[in-house]
């Protein structure tokens, strides 16, 4: 909840004044009905009312003009302070035992009281902002009621304590003097609260009294009726003096009804019909405020007011005591009335005008008072009415109140019964509601993700939508009755015309309207194009505003159209649901744009969606909970483990690490894929340490220079993997002398079989939840979970902090879009230190309940076809070089891929001849992704293409060539590299990524951090250095690295394209190549392709000229090596392959 500099101070003020004047109320009330000065307690009540409300009434026009002209806080200070000598003429007018003088100065009290209540309430605004003005009003109220009932029952307890006993009026009023006293401390103290508040007001000077309206009230009557042609200032003004009304004709009753002369008394503690209503009034504020956290929730209007009127129709018939509950629940009903008619009153006031209307506004509730007053006298005194026939009477009223409601907000109820109903499954969260207008016409335009995507937007819009909708799909009975009640446009996508008049006339009328551009419901989780052309609608429209909104959480609920096992695999009983609002558009704004910002609005709804998730170990282990004994992790030799099995070696595991590595938050891990990689990866995030996950494939020097920088002083690693690394030549003695290195043989003997028993156990028996509390170390989103050394393929590695949030956001992303099953089986072949391996292949597989078959070597292509063809694998994930190394092999039957559903590769430029060979080999589609390590790494990827119910349509969602669009939540922009403005569709740029899953930073180096991450509009981005463009429906084609261009006599080549070309043809098949850019004192540089294969290098020469490369693109140099230089992750080592190159040719690098 958002604090603001001053409120404390500001609500002090409140406090005071609300006691001050209570107190002040309370005494002369006691004083009459001590003397009997009137025939009844009832003309006192009505003479106090009198002199309270008359004053609000008559300086209807001074205390709106001076809050308009001079600022809020001045008039709050300058009242506060005069009220302080009108307490003390009020106390000198009691010492003296004047009457005349008592009420003078009284009035005189109220009159600054008065002045002070529209500055008080507009100042409010001022300080909360539109944003928070229901949390900024409930607070107000709450401080209110809370005042009435304290200093209420402070006066009442003193005047009984210390008031004498007597009939003279001056002998009592200087009995009370102490009470006055008292009040005057309060002032003072409201005083020093109101010169404490911020100064944030204007001074109007071109503001004048209008001396010569003011008395015939023309100036008044002007004002009125500009408020009164507002539609929701007026429903505010109505509703609010319903409310007072009814709180003045429920305190008058219960006044006798509970034997009591005087609201006031000293049993007032006692009189829980009073206490009961205050404190339910506090409480329905309290809740009214929670509930218009997003946006002043007017649906709980009708409910009050039909909850008020049941429970004072049937209050008479409950027995004392226990109707205080029903008084606490009438009062509470109140609450939830009467907070959001005040914060819609103070929403629709503007900055010159706010002291006039709220000034208006309450001399009209004092006028209804004043009114209703009369009408109890008459009603008791010349109709003889019983004050239990009041009840009723009062009932009655509270039943118009509704209907007035009903028939003034019908939408809210809706929106309010909507929400209930659907809050049982859901937790909705709203973003950027402050960008609807409360009137006028308006356009909506977004995503359509699921059947009840309109509940969704009503629930989540303070003003009713009329919904442009395809009604074919909405085939029950009720949800037609309901959508016809809610004056739904039915949109017929072959002639849309007659659609878009309707809604054009809907419009004009200033009403809001809301369509879904793509003119079906997604059937991938990602955006379809936005075919619906909307410009009809908007067309002559005076002051329309076009506004984009995107809804977030429904893919894979039932309602949406995602596949029956992914519902099954997601299907979760708080799932969560965000509905974001954007800023408003252009109106020649084309559906290519719309769909753009769209697209980056889905960033602000994914960003408070996963705000709300659980740090990764904390999401795992509800996950494994639900997975039970089912399969988890698939291992080649064996050691296959179950959920409950791998969570029992997990928290077994991360007690002993713990232990080990205590005092240090950084720790090292040099294991594969693999069981024990799984375990030590999890057992160091559920003890809260960050993961650092060594690429073995370098140097053990570049090894020791990345645990330098992270600071890591052990390693984890296993006996049987370091002598694999031994035998493949590389001489671990570096790592294994400087650091503290632990075995996860010697690990596991450290654990006792009892503790392992014990542990397991507790993971069958106990709850999540307790899991947690037991062995988990307190972690938050923002916590690095594990830092991923970039691969160095253009410099020395840099360390990529990657934070809880990170991770889950892009979990949950590629989950959205990769839509797997429980009974899916994902390759997990990728290193744990490469950031798909980590993040997707095995985070993702944890968090989701989706086994994963782990391959430690995936540069062995039988060993992988073997692990796919035993364990059933659906989903591949893999780099292009690893897809083309198990392609070729000739070991590789196809029938060991038959249960591949889905293959997904990235990290390189997919080859043609390797798409040809999986088509033609395998029957199967390889869909290109891509991402960087700085993403977590995913931001786009390529997904089925899709039929749509018309079946004839077909929704493109793979486009080889491209690296597809944009995941959910994520989005590109393609700027100029040096002035970072945006270009247009389809022009090349540098390529940014914004998202939830953009990395913290680069460890230990803010300088790298601030070049790699862009600021735009108060969003991160981050520059990928690649160059590349957007299609109009955001398919992303990267053309090259900036740093992968040759600059030939000025020319600048692309030598990404180069490979590209060469691939393209037939005459390098079954021969790997890349080309790399080196010096030349001529053209400033040259191209030399290096390769590896069974063809010579003048073989490969002959080859190239048949290539038919434009000259300036044709290599100069042609080099064979043995092996190409490869990383870790499958990805070319350019940096090497120079190296080699200028070697080779004799070259120096200047």
């Amino acid at each position: 909840m958002e604090k603001h500099q001053g409120s404390f101070a500001f609500y002090g003020v409140v406090f005071s004044q609300v006691a001050s004047t209570t107190s002040l109320v309370a005494l002369l009330e006691l004083v009459l009905n001590r003397l009997h000065l009137f025939e009844s307690s009832d003309s006192s009540f009505i003479v106090l009312h009198l002199l309270i409300l008359l004053p609000c009434v008559l300086l209807v026009t001074p205390a709106g003009y001076f809050s308009d002209k001079y600022p809020k806080e001045r008039v709050l200070r300058i009242t506060s302070l005069l009220m302080i000598p009108a307490v003390g003429v009020f106390g000198v007018a009691a010492y003296i035992g004047s009457m005349t003088f008592v009420f003078a100065a009284a009035a005189l009290f109220f009159v600054l009281q008065a002045i002070a209540s529209p500055a008080k309430s507009g100042y409010l605004k001022e300080l909360v902002g539109v944003r928070m003005l229901a949390n900024g009003a409930g607070r107000f109220t709450i401080v209110t009621f809370v005042s009435l009932l304290l200093s209420a029952a402070a006066t009442a307890v003193a005047f009984e304590q210390i008031a004498p006993q007597t009939l003279d009026f001056a002998h009592l009023m200087q009995g009370v003097l102490p009470i006055i006293a008292g009040i005057a401390v309060v002032e003072l103290l409201g005083t020093v609260f109101a010169f404490a508040i911020p100064s944030i007001g204007a001074y109007d000077a071109e503001m004048k009294f209008p001396w010569s309206r003011y008395y015939n009230f023309a100036f008044t009557r002007r004002k009125f009726k500009k408020a009164w042609k507002n539609r929701a200032l007026r429903q505010s003004i109505i509703g609010l003096s319903m409310f007072w009304v009814m709180i003045f004709l429920l305190l008058f009753i219960v006044q006798d009804m509970f034997g009591s002369g005087s609201l006031f008394d000293k049993d007032l503690m006692a009189n829980y019909a009073i206490v009961g209503t205050i404190v339910g009034l506090v409480l329905g504020s309290y809740y009214a405020m929670r509930m218009s956290r997003a946006f002043i929730e007017m649906g709980l209007i009708p409910l009050g007011t039909a909850g008020a009127a049941a429970l004072i129709l049937i209050i008479p018939f409950i027995p004392r005591p226990y109707n205080a509950i029903a008084f606490a629940l009438l009062g509470f009903c109140g609450g939830l009335y009467a907070l959001p008619m005040f914060a819609m009153l103070l929403y629709n006031t503007k900055p010159r005008s706010a002291g006039h209307v709220l000034s208006i506004s309450n001399a009209v509730q004092n006028i209804c008072i004043i009114a209703f007053d009369v009408l109890l006298i008459v009603a008791l005194k010349y109709l003889k009415f019983e004050r239990m026939d009041l009840f009723f009477i009062l009932g009655i009223y509270c039943l118009a109140g509704t209907v007035w409601a009903l028939w003034a907000m019908p939408h809210t109820l809706l929106r309010q019964l909507l929400r209930s109903a659907l809050s049982i499954h859901y937790k909705f969260l709203v973003s950027g509601v402050q960008n609807i207008p409360w009137e006028g016409p308006v356009l909506l335009v977004g995503n359509h993700i699921s059947y009840i995507d309109w509940a969704l937007i009503q629930m989540a819009s303070p003003r009713p939508m009329r919904f442009v909708i395809t009604r074919r799909p909405y085939e029950k009975w009720y949800v037609r009755l309901l959508l016809s009640q809610m004056k739904t446009i039915n949109l017929d996508i072959s002639n849309p015309a007659p659609a878009m008049e309707k809604a054009r006339h809907a419009l004009l009328r200033g009403e809001a309207v809301v369509m879904f551009p793509e003119n079906a419901m997604t059937s991938t989780g990602n955006m379809n194009r936005f075919r619906l052309d909307y410009s009809a609608a908007i067309r002559d429209v005076p002051k329309v505003k076009l506004l984009p909104f995107y809804v977030q959480g429904l893919w894979g609920s039932s309602y949406s159209m995602a596949d029956a096992g992914f519902k099954d695999l997601v299907h979760s009983g708080g799932r969560i649901v965000t509905v974001a609002f954007g800023n408003e558009l252009p109106l020649e704004a084309d559906p290519v744009t719309i769909k753009r910002a769209v697209q980056e609005l889905s960033i602000t709804a994914w960003e408070t969606y996963i705000r709300k998730l659980r740090p990764v170990a904390s999401a795992w282990i509800r996950t494994a909970k639900k997975v039970g004994s089912g399969p988890s992790v698939y291992s080649p030799d064996g050691k296959h483990l179950s959920a409950h099995t791998l969570t029992t070696a997990v928290l077994s595991f991360a007690k002993v690490i713990d232990k080990l590595t205590i005092g240090e938050k950084q720790v090292g891990v040099l294991i594969p894929p693999s069981g024990p990689g799984i375990i030590a990866n999890m057992a160091c995030l559920v003890r809260g340490k960050t993961v650092y996950n060594l690429n073995y494939t370098n140097t053990p020097e570049t090894m020791d220079y990345c645990c330098g920088v992270a600071d890591v002083k052990s390693i984890i690693t296993a006996k049987v993997f370091v002598e694999k690394l031994k035998q493949k030549g590389i001489n671990m003695d570096i790592l294994l002398s400087k650091y503290k290195v632990y075995y996860m043989e010697d690990l596991k003997e450290m654990i006792p079989k009892r503790t392992m028993i014990l542990n397991f156990l507790r993971v069958l028996v106990l709850p999540a939840w307790y899991l947690e509390l037991r062995f988990f170390k307190k972690v938050t989103l923002d916590d690095v979970a594990t830092v991923i050394f970039s691969s160095g393929s253009e410099g020395r590695p840099k360390g990529v902090e990657l934070t809880h949030y990170n991770l889950m956001g892009n979990i949950k992303q590629c989950e959205s879009v990769l839509n797997p099953c429980a009974d899916d089986v994902f390759l997990g072949s990728l290193p744990l230190f490469h950031a798909f391996g980590f993040s997707i292949t095995t985070m993702l597989c944890l968090v989701e309940g989706v086994p994963v078959a782990t391959c430690p070597d995936p540069t062995d292509a039988k060993l992988v076809s073997r692990i796919c063809a035993q364990f059933k694998v659906s989903f591949m994930v893999a780099t292009g070089t690893f897809l083309r190394m198990w392609g070729v092999n000739r070991a590789v039957h196809p029938l060991m891929f038959s249960s591949v559903r889905r293959i997904y590769a990235g990290a390189e430029k997919i080859r043609e001849d390797v798409r040809q060979l999986y088509r033609t080999k395998f029957k199967l589609e390889i869909f290109e992704g891509f991402g960087c390590t700085e993403t977590t790494p995913v931001a786009a990827v390529n997904t089925k293409d899709v039929l749509m119910d018309d079946y004839k349509t077909v929704l493109v969602g793979n486009k080889p060539g491209t690296v597809g669009a944009p995941l959910p939540g994520t989005q590109f922009r393609i700027v100029d590299p040096d002035t970072m403005e945006e270009l247009p569709i389809g022009e090349d740029g540098l390529i940014l990524i914004g998202g939830a899953q953009i990395m913290k930073g680069y460890l230990k180096n803010p300088e790298k951090t601030a070049q790699a991450i862009a600021i735009i509009n108060g969003r991160r981005w981050y520059k990928t250095g690649d160059k590349g463009h957007v299609d109009e429906d955001g398919y992303l084609t990267i053309v090259d690295r900036y740093s992968r261009f040759a600059k030939l006599g000025g020319e600048m080549v692309s030598l990404g394209s180069v490979d590209f070309k060469i691939s393209e043809t037939t005459f390098f098949e079954g021969v790997d190549h890349f080309t790399v850019a080196v010096p030349d004192g001529s053209k400033g540089e040259k191209i030399a392709l290096l390769f590896a294969g069974d063809i010579s290098e003048d073989e490969a020469k002959d080859r190239l000229k048949q290539v038919g490369l434009p000259p300036l693109m044709q290599p100069s140099y042609v080099l064979k090596l043995d092996d190409l230089p490869k990383l870790g992750s499958g990805k070319c080592d350019f940096q090497t392959g120079k190296k080699i190159a200028m070697e080779r040719l004799g070259l120096k690098n200047d």
